[in-house]
């Protein structure tokens, strides 16, 4: 048996000792539920209230504006499913590298009658002049990630915010509402919430090693209404028990992210930078600029994805071929590749390195070795 060497970060992280400790700790010694009314019940409350606290002051945004979720799928489907609500339909502007769970909304949202308009992005970024054509009056939702799941692209998406303000100013400021799938730029690049002007922003915990199954949604529209009814929990955004636990080691494994995060952010990029030197002779689809150093997608010229991936793991490598969010991952992934203005041929062929801060230098050298004998014996 091969040693296992884990590549597939951007799916999952492995969970980090201070947030499982965490966990831990919140499970045994808050018992009760926080909207039971009795003692157990108000310091369960309180905890949960300044665990989000704690995690707005992290985020510097106001902590009223944080709902807990199952993750960025929930947080992400609470934004776009509130149009569902409204009664007047209008025209909403996704980007074509959205992750799944936005962009699989568009075949719903057009059979309600509204119009969905789909942004290209070539070599993974969305243009402002082609978001500044799409804008219309009857533009009521625009939603475009902040860092591409499949190449690692880094949307200006603070840009693209002041486009849509530019163009509701002229429009009698009618509000148009910014959403963001910031999934993979938590606890591993440096952004703004604030500076960005973002209405919402959708998070995961277990993409910077913290547990599966809990995120959060960050939002200031007081508009948006959940699809999802039930208890009053969350502001009524997001209904059911909190999960204090999982929001317990969120908040620890935040915390761990944003003290290490320029340390890991370095370590990972010397990782990046080894990887791109060594496999230069297989075409990289990750940009060399404005692209997290997390992500690292490459193309091989004859072997279809899910072979070459499949040669890897048969050699103790897990790495990905789309995302893990989809049942079709690998069609998905392609579909991400051809709005980037990639070629069939490279999309169908693709797979995604994704680094963490446990990636090892050892690690990187095994896999370069590897990928380098795999391309020589299937030339």
């Amino acid at each position: 048996m091969h040693e296992i060497r884990y590549f597939d970060n951007a799916a999952t992280t492995s969970i980090s000792a201070a947030a499982l400790d965490a966990y831990t700790k919140a499970v045994e010694h808050y018992r009760g539920n926080p909207s039971s009314l009795h003692q157990e019940g108000r310091e369960a409350k309180a905890f949960l209230q300044q665990t989000r606290e704690n995690i707005a002051g992290l985020l510097g945004v106001d902590a009223a504006a944080l709902t807990f979720t199952s993750g960025a799928t929930e947080a992400n489907a609470i934004i776009l499913s509130s149009l569902i609500w409204k009664e007047r339909k209008g025209q909403v502007i996704l980007s074509g590298i959205e992750h799944p769970s936005v962009s699989e909304y568009s075949r719903l949202l057009k059979q309600l009658g509204w119009k969905v308009t789909v942004l290209p992005a070539p070599r993974g970024f969305v243009q402002k002049e082609d978001l500044q054509r799409a804008l219309s009056s009857e533009t009521r939702m625009v939603s475009i990630m902040l860092v591409n799941n499949v190449t690692g692209s880094i949307q200006d998406v603070g840009g693209l915010v002041e486009v849509v303000r530019t163009f509701e100013a002229g429009h009698n400021n009618r509000k148009i509402h910014f959403h963001t799938d910031a999934t993979q730029a938590l606890g591993k690049i440096r952004f703004d919430l604030k500076s960005m002007g973002v209405d919402s922003a959708a998070f995961s915990a277990h993409k910077l090693h913290g547990p599966r199954g809990v995120g959060m949604l960050y939002n200031t529209n007081a508009g948006i209404e959940s699809l999802s009814r039930g208890g009053a929990q969350e502001q009524g955004l997001r209904p059911g028990t909190e999960n204090l636990g999982g929001i317990a080691a969120m908040h620890q494994a935040i915390k761990e992210g944003f003290s290490n995060l320029d340390e890991n952010f370095e370590q990972v990029s010397s990782l990046n930078r080894y990887l791109r030197d060594r496999l230069t002779f297989l075409p990289v689809l990750s940009p060399p600029e404005n692209c997290s150093p997390y992500i690292l997608t490459l193309s091989h010229p004859t072997l279809p994805s899910e072979v070459f991936t499949r040669l890897l793991f048969d050699q103790g490598f897990c790495v990905s071929s789309g995302s893990a969010c989809s049942n079709n991952a690998k069609q998905k992934s392609q579909g991400v590749l051809s709005a980037m203005a990639f070629s069939p041929q490279l999309a169908k062929n693709s797979i995604r390195i994704s680094l963490s801060k446990d990636t090892t230098e050892h690690d990187a050298e095994a896999l370069a070795l590897t990928i380098t004998h795999l391309n020589l014996e299937h030339a």
